[in-house]
């Protein structure tokens, strides 16, 4: 068979399509996050208006909501480690249930002391590297 067979240039162009589709698919958009800002994250089936949800924005500004009362402050993310506090939130009264819920998630956040972010999932850990939540991204393509 020569180099220039037919079967082997098509046998070629299926391998570097394969490649292609294998790098676009796991590759680029599958590995660590270096960078938090602009991006939001909630819990997987929350999608009513009292979604808890959290943004980071630019220059270590986050915010969010709890459920039925909204939150901000400040965060740091670098090398795995992020730190998400202080933080103030409004004092909306709401059902006991929520408000409960609401204590866990602000608890939650400020315990946090590592992440692992992905392209859609954020796993928070606290600082013994225990896994706190699993949030998906919110508006990601």
């Amino acid at each position: 068979m020569q180099p220039s067979s037919p079967v082997l240039r098509r046998g070629l162009c299926l391998l570097i399509a394969l490649f292609v589709l294998a790098w676009a698919a796991g590759g680029a958009g599958a590995g660590p996050l270096n960078n938090l800002a602009g991006s939001e994250w909630g819990f997987a089936g929350e999608t009513d208006e009292h979604a808890r949800y959290l943004r980071f924005g630019d220059h270590g500004q986050v915010g969010g909501m709890l459920g039925c009362n909204h939150f901000r402050g400040r965060y740091s993310f670098k090398n795995g480690e992020l730190r998400i506090g202080p933080l103030a939130n409004t004092l909306i009264a709401c059902p006991s249930p929520m408000m409960t819920r609401e204590r866990e998630f602000l608890t939650m956040l400020e315990d946090t002391r590592g992440a692992d972010a992905r392209r859609r999932k954020l796993i928070l850990k606290d600082a013994d590297g225990e896994i706190l939540a699993e949030l998906v991204r919110r508006g990601a393509d």
